[in-house]
């Protein structure tokens, strides 16, 4: 079956005052948002180092859990695989010199192996008492404070990221005919800041909602100076062949 949509699309781009246009509000989400949990079972915070508002970059630390025990078993870690590793050189020359058996040599270079996963292990668990930005943003929530406990997966911070912000509209399927991904539009703001914006189609869903009759598109705007907030209300109108 002959698909006409490609075709009706490319005539909305050579010649859009032919097509008639309808408006339609959309509502402004963040490309990128994230909640950061805990990744650890239970543990007491011992610091908060960032507040709503703050701007963090990925990788930066937002919370310090207490962590002296898992500080401890990594030093202790550290020492065992220092000693495992002289043992397994000693046994290692030993057996070159023939004065130390195969199986001495095998034992020792296992215990070291052993070691370094234990290490390893330690690392871990240390690391895992501090929880980092997972990307660039900003903090717009933050759900405890120092001394508090907290458990594996409860929320401890949210970061948005606006960058780039998504206008997301719901649209009758008479748009699918003339509409396509890359599509420039321009989307209007009132309130709280009054500017145009220009946008492009990022998304076309590839469903029709069976009890709204409608489907989503979303529209991808770079927004480098955070004028467009989360939340807002923008205005487009999208070409129609009816």
């Amino acid at each position: 079956m002959f698909d006409s949509r490609p075709l009706i699309a490319a005539f909305a781009l050579l010649f859009p005052a032919l097509l008639q246009a309808e408006e339609a509000q959309g509502l402004v989400q963040a490309v990128k948002q994230v909640s950061v949990a805990s990744p650890v079972l239970q543990e007491v915070i011992k610091e908060v180092l960032v507040e709503e508002g703050s701007v963090v970059k990925k990788g930066d630390i937002l919370v310090q859990l207490q962590n002296a025990k898992e500080e401890l078993m990594a030093q202790e870690a550290e020492r065992i695989v220092e000693n495992a590793q002289f043992v397994a050189t000693g046994a290692a020359s030993l057996h070159k010199d023939k004065m130390g058996s195969r199986e001495q040599m095998l034992k020792a270079e296992t215990e070291l192996a052993l070691a370094k996963i234990r290490q390893s292990l330690a690392k871990v668990a240390l690391e895992e008492k501090t929880i980092r930005a997972t990307l660039d943003g900003i903090v717009v929530k933050k759900y405890k404070e120092a001394g508090e406990s907290v458990e594996r997966v409860e929320k401890l911070i949210d970061i948005v990221n606006i960058d780039q912000v998504y206008v997301q509209f719901y649209l009758l399927p008479k748009f699918l005919q003339t509409l396509k991904e890359g599509q420039d539009v321009t989307v209007r703001f009132t309130e709280p800041v009054n500017a145009k914006f220009p946008a492009k189609v990022d998304f076309l869903a590839p469903n029709i909602d069976a009890s709204s009759g409608l489907f989503r598109v979303k529209l991808l705007i770079d927004n480098p100076d955070h004028v467009i907030k989360a939340g807002m209300k923008g205005v487009a109108d999208f070409p129609t062949t009816s």
